[in-house]
């Protein structure tokens, strides 16, 4: 199926590793203007090593999403270079693992802030740039913990809850405007920041799974250009799941209730 994405201009949060990273790839194979934000300029010198390697350029900027004005830059920089921006993808996102009764204050509104304010503002500088040029695609990545959420995990689950909603709610609003607005809710990836917990519960976990087997970035990836491609063009308001069946039923290779 060709997806028609040649020269389209996006921007991809979260962009240095895991989903981020193959996403940004992905649509570099596609033949996109890509750029990648990340806090760690680090981070970014490496992925953008691995882009050239693969036989591409990407555009790197440093961002920390839980500062609108960093999001703000990061708009205004691509629109400036390139005229216009096709397709935004708010991607980065951050957790902290704690008992309920010991999460801070400081602790839920990081989190909040880095996964959800920085969607609601991402999409709002979005839009900003898109609606001068006639539309474009804004996809959102949430996590299976929206719907199947995990204890010590309790502000994390709320914000991947949180953007599912978002989406449906900006995409009823923003589809006049000729955008679509959808996300996409992964399951258990094999990622850079999901390694350790796979690690330690590698066959219990991979047992919650229909296909039985842990998710790579590239199974995520493709539903990202895909969404982005005008193949997609009666699809906006979806969550896309991409878990392998994890969320199909509760009870697969373990006694139902389990907790793992």
């Amino acid at each position: 199926m060709e997806l028609n994405l040649n020269g389209k201009v996006v921007v991809v949060t979260g962009g240095s590793s895991g989903i981020g990273e193959e996403t940004a790839m992905e649509f570099a194979r596609e033949g996109c203007e890509v750029t990648i934000a990340s806090r760690s300029e680090k981070k970014l010198a490496e992925a953008a090593g691995r882009f050239e390697v693969e036989g591409f350029q990407v555009h790197t900027q440093v961002v920390d999403v839980s500062k609108p004005e960093d999001i703000s830059a990061l708009g205004e920089k691509v629109f400036q270079q390139f005229g216009r921006i096709d397709v935004w993808i708010n991607n980065a996102g951050g957790n902290i693992t704690k008992p309920f009764l010991e999460l801070t204050v400081e602790d839920w509104n990081f989190v909040i802030s880095t996964n959800m304010t920085s969607v609601f503002w991402g999409t709002h500088v979005a839009v900003d740039y898109m609606r001068r040029t006639g539309g474009g695609v804004i996809l959102n990545t949430s996590s299976y913990m929206a719907l199947i959420p995990a204890t010590q995990k309790i502000a994390y689950a709320a914000t991947k809850a949180g953007i599912v909603n978002m989406t449906k709610t900006t995409a009823g609003e923003l589809a006049p405007l000729g955008i679509r607005v959808n996300c996409v809710v992964p399951g258990l990836i094999q990622t850079p920041i999901a390694a350790e917990r796979i690690a330690a519960n590698r066959e219990k976990l991979c047992a919650q799974i229909a296909l039985q087997r842990f998710g790579v970035p590239s199974d995520v990836s493709r539903v990202y250009t895909f969404l982005a491609s005008d193949a997609a063009a009666f699809i906006t308001g979806a969550a896309i799941e991409v878990s392998g069946g994890k969320l199909c039923v509760q009870d697969i290779g373990a006694p139902w209730g389990k907790q793992i």
